[in-house]
C-alpha cells in the first residue's frame, strides 16, 4: 500500500504511538548481564571458573625499563609536577543515575569517564587537595587514591609511587589498562588545553594508591627529583658524570643556578644495590649525605646532578671514584 493510500484511522493510530516511542527511547537500558544477576540466572557457559584477564601496565619507570645508557636509582620518595589555576568551583554531576552505576563524573577538579575497558580520569585542577579526586573514583565504584605531587618537568604525568594498594593482592578479573600521560599526547603541562591523563581498567575492584608527577609552580621543590641533564631539565645537554666540581659549577653559574651539595659514598654494608648505570652495565651500593659547599673540595668529582626545583641543582660529589658492587 502507498501512503498516499493509508487508511485515515491507521495513520490516527501511528501518530498516537510517536508519544509512547519517545519515552522508550529515554528509558535507560539496563545491561542483559546485570538483568541476568538480578534473577539469579546465568548461561551454563558463565558458571565455569572464569580466567583471569590481563591487565596492561603501561608505566615504565616502575618496571626497571630506562632509556638505552640511562641510569636508574631505586627511590624511596616519589616525583611529579605541578601547576595550574584553579577552575570555577562547580559541583560535581554523575550522568547517569550515580554510584556504581553512573558512567561518568564531572566536577571542577577531575572528569572522569567510561572509554571502552578503561576509566579516563582527567584532572582539570592539578592543584586540588587529592580528596576531590577520590570522591570522583568513589563515585563510580572505584576505591582509588590519587595524588598530585610537584615534580621536575620530565616526571610530569608520570607514576611516582606504587600503582597499587601494597597492603593487598592483586585479584581482579578486569580488563583495560593503567597508564598516565598527558593529553593531547606530547603537549606541555601547565599550558591550556594540556591535561594530565590516569587510567584504571573498568571492573576493577582493588584498592589504588598512586601519585602522579604535576608541573611544579616557580621555585616550589621537587618532592622526588631527577637527573638535571635531562630533556627539559636545567641542566639539559650538560656532562657532569665525572667532571670535577670547579667545572660543573662553571656551567650551573652561566645559568644563573643556585646549588646545593650531597656527598656520595660507596656502602658495601648495604643489603641491596641501589643504583645501575645502564651505560657501563654496573650496580652500585651507595650511600648519601648533606655536606656544605665549604667542605667540597674543587677538584672533587660529580657523580651526578639532580634537579631539586627549577632555580636549584644538588650535586652528588665524591673526592674519589665510586666503586661498583656488580656488573651485568
Amino acid at each position: 500500500m502507498e501512503l498516499s493510500q493509508m487508511d485515515p484511522q491507521m495513520d490516527s493510530q501511528m501518530n498516537d504511538l510517536e508519544p509512547l516511542k519517545r519515552m522508550r527511547s529515554q528509558i535507560p537500558q539496563r545491561d542483559p548481564d546485570e538483568l541476568a544477576r538480578a534473577i539469579g540466572w546465568e548461561p551454563s557457559a558463565r558458571r565455569a571458573v572464569p580466567a583471569r584477564r590481563r591487565v596492561r601496565l603501561r608505566f615504565p619507570g616502575l618496571t626497571g625499563t630506562t632509556r638505552a645508557g640511562a641510569a636508574w636509582r631505586l627511590a624511596t620518595g616519589a616525583v611529579v609536577l605541578a601547576g595550574v589555576v584553579a577552575a570555577a568551583v562547580l559541583g560535581p554531576s554523575l550522568v547517569p543515575g550515580g554510584g556504581a552505576g553512573a558512567k561518568s563524573y564531572a566536577s571542577a577538579a577531575i572528569d572522569i569517564v567510561q572509554e571502552g575497558r578503561n576509566w579516563v580520569a582527567r584532572i582539570k585542577d592539578p592543584l586540588a587537595e587529592h580528596e576531590r579526586y577520590r570522591e570522583g573514583f568513589a563515585s563510580l565504584g572505584l576505591d582509588v587514591t590519587l595524588e598530585l605531587v610537584p615534580a621536575s618537568p620530565g616526571l610530569v604525568g608520570q607514576p611516582v609511587a606504587p600503582v597499587f594498594d601494597p597492603g593487598g593482592p592483586m585479584t581482579f578479573e578486569s580488563s583495560g589498562e593503567f597508564s598516565a600521560g598527558v593529553e593531547p599526547e606530547g603537549c606541555t603541562p601547565g599550558t591550556p588545553g594540556c591535561l594530565l591523563v590516569f587510567r584504571v581498567p573498568v571492573g576493577l575492584a582493588e584498592k589504588v594508591r598512586t601519585q602522579l608527577g604535576r608541573p611544579a609552580r616557580p621555585g616550589e621543590p621537587y618532592q622526588t627529583d631527577s637527573p638535571a641533564t635531562h630533556r627539559g631539565e636545567v641542566l639539559e645537554g650538560v656532562t657532569v658524570k665525572d667532571r670535577t666540581v670547579a667545572q660543573v659549577l662553571a656551567d650551573v653559574r652561566e645559568r644563573d643556578l643556585d646549588v646545593v651539595f650531597r656527598r656520595v659514598r660507596s656502602d658495601p654494608d648495604s643489603t641491596t644495590s641501589n643504583f645501575y648505570d645502564g651505560k657501563a652495565k654496573q650496580a652500585f651500593q651507595l650511600s648519601y649525605e648533606p655536606v656544605s659547599a665549604d667542605a667540597v673540595g674543587q677538584d672533587w668529582l660529580v657523580w651526578e646532578a639532580r634537579a631539586v626545583s627549577d632555580r636549584t641543582v644538588m650535586l652528588e660529589v665524591t673526592p674519589e671514584p665510586l666503586k661498583p658492587t656488580d656488573s651485568f
